[in-house]
């Protein structure tokens, strides 16, 4: 099982950090806290994209952490 990776970061388009899920080099997924709700944004490039359910979960956990602690 490959394990997505979390990035941080500081669009200059949002007001609030987002984080992006990545798997590999193609960015999957981004959560925003723009309303303050969380909110789950799938970037598909327009093909099918697999991954790893507890992978994923994994990922939106460590996201959710890593924004509250940062933002």
């Amino acid at each position: 099982m490959k394990k997505l990776t979390v990035e941080i970061t500081s669009p200059p388009d949002r007001e609030e950090l987002v984080a992006e899920i990545w798997d590999e080099n193609q960015m999957i997924a981004e959560i925003n806290q723009e309303s303050k709700i969380l909110k789950l944004e799938f970037y598909t490039n327009e093909k099918l994209i697999k991954v790893d359910y507890d992978s994923f979960l994994m990922a939106l956990i460590e996201a959710k952490e890593k924004l509250i602690v940062e933002g």
